[in-house]
């Protein structure tokens, strides 16, 4: 992973209480930049099946967790399938035919590779996440998981994680760990801090990241941060809180390359 050497490097600010607790398990998965997160080993070999709520264009993640456990997948999206990537790749060859447009591989090759991983014990919904009209909330996902087996939660909702908070904790037991990124913090950091507390109850927050792509509020409180939680029945010992620096070299890496990574300062 390259290290950011850009200078002025801004400062986020985070109360003292989200500062994660210390695990010497730590490991990087998925994409380098936007798309890649920090898990423990130990949440991702207890897993049996990975749930990652929002996928968008990128599921590195999903591929690498999956690979590294052998777990099955269930991911959910309703603004994306492979109808409409198929669609979108018809689109745009025939704009390049024609020289309205250079050649993008990535929009040509997506439905194949969507595709090929979505298969078998690794499946797409269509769905949104969210509450009411339909959508599939904590309940419905759960349902679909095979009793007994652990699940591990990647979430990227566009704030609809404050409202998924509730669902988690009642399915606690079964959740071996999981990934938020919770939006807006810097305007409604109440419902950050009402989740994160929440959270902790059955959950140590083991990593934190401030999402760069996103602008510091007025008091240095980010717009966007990505939290890693493990549950605390994993932990072997005390709970002890970390002494590392954020972001954490080696393991953190800017979400937007071409700016430098927040630092943290816990207040």
């Amino acid at each position: 992973m390259k290290e950011n050497t850009a200078k002025n490097r801004r400062t986020a600010r985070l109360p003292l209480a989200w500062k994660p607790r210390h695990r010497g398990d730590l490991m990087r998965l998925g994409s380098e930049h936007d798309g890649g997160y920090v898990v423990t080993e130990t949440a991702l070999r207890g897993t049996g099946v990975l749930v990652g709520l929002g996928v968008g264009h990128n599921w590195a993640f999903e591929e690498e967790f999956h690979r590294m456990s052998g777990c099955a997948v269930h991911c959910y999206d309703h603004t994306v399938s492979l109808r409409k990537f198929l669609e979108s790749a018809y689109l745009h060859t025939k704009d390049y035919v024609r020289g309205r447009t250079p050649l993008d591989k990535e929009v040509i090759t997506l439905p194949f590779r969507f595709g090929k991983f979505f298969s078998g014990r690794r499946r797409h919904y269509a769905e949104k996440v969210g509450t009411g009209n339909g959508d599939s909330d904590v309940g419905k996902i759960f349902s679909r998981v095979p009793e007994g087996e652990a699940v591990f939660i990647k979430m990227d909702i566009e704030g609809w994680e404050y409202s998924a908070v509730s669902g988690i904790l009642e399915y606690s037991p079964r959740i071996t760990g999981l990934v938020v990124e919770f939006h807006h913090v810097s305007s409604l950091g109440g419902a950050a801090e009402s989740g994160i507390r929440e959270l902790g109850r059955c959950f140590d927050a083991v990593h934190v990241h401030v999402n760069n792509h996103d602008d510091l509020g007025e008091d240095g409180l980010p717009t966007t941060i990505e939290v890693t939680f493990e549950n605390k029945s994993l932990r072997e010992g005390p709970s002890v809180e970390s002494g590392r620096d954020y972001p954490v070299e080696g393991l953190d890496s800017p979400n937007n390359p071409s700016l430098p990574d927040y630092l943290i300062e816990f207040y």
